[in-house]
């Protein structure tokens, strides 16, 4: 067995006992669960409740209608992020074995392996829905699963999503990611603007 399956059968095991406490403790609260990836090969669990979301958005966010999304959306708002850790600990072994550094990979060979680990993330949160962990006593239906990462655009977030969860998830947060995404493209635009407005005056 090579690293990368090491890890995947080892994050299996890890993911259905912590996420299976998780159903267990916060149950039809729960909007959100999957993975939080926070640069190189390195994971959080993630979920957020609706109460947390609450809570988050009038405290840290004033209530304001704007940031709503940013509340919903952002691993780094929920207040759950660093729980339930302990149950990865066999993961974050495996993750460093993924991490030491070899430097006669070439650029393209270190994207391959990086993306083989992300994949390596779906499957597993996929493989769990089929055997029903995420329907255990909750409406699944009203659970997004999910991959994000401080540094992805929302259109490749909602793209691994949409690989995830059924119609009827998708249904519920489509909006949500069309708004999101609108809403980067067009400060990219405007940011691209004022910088070739910039170099007009050069």
């Amino acid at each position: 067995m090579n690293n990368i399956e090491n890890f995947e059968q080892t994050l299996y095991l890890d993911a259905k006992a912590g996420f299976t406490k998780i159903v267990q403790d916060h149950g039809n609260a729960l909007y959100v669960l999957g993975f939080y990836h926070t640069g190189s090969y390195s994971l959080l669990p993630m979920f957020n409740t609706l109460s947390d979301l609450k809570e988050v958005f009038e405290e840290e966010y004033d209530s304001e209608e704007d940031d709503f999304l940013l509340a919903k959306w952002n691993p780094d708002d929920f207040p759950s992020l660093e729980t339930y850790s302990e149950y990865f600990a066999n993961t974050e072994e495996a993750c460093y074995e993924l991490n030491d550094t070899d430097f006669s990979v070439t650029h393209e060979q270190a994207q391959q392996h990086w993306q083989q680990w992300l994949q390596v993330l779906e499957r597993v949160l996929i493989r769990l829905d089929t055997e029903g962990v995420f329907a255990n006593g909750i409406n699944r239906n009203k659970v997004t699963l999910a991959i994000l990462a401080y540094d992805e655009t929302e259109k490749e977030q909602f793209s691994r999503i949409k690989r995830m969860n059924p119609p009827t998830v998708l249904a519920t947060i489509q909006t949500d990611f069309a708004t999101m995404i609108a809403r980067r493209n067009e400060a990219e635009q405007l940011a691209m603007a004022e910088f070739e407005r910039i170099l007009q005056k050069r």
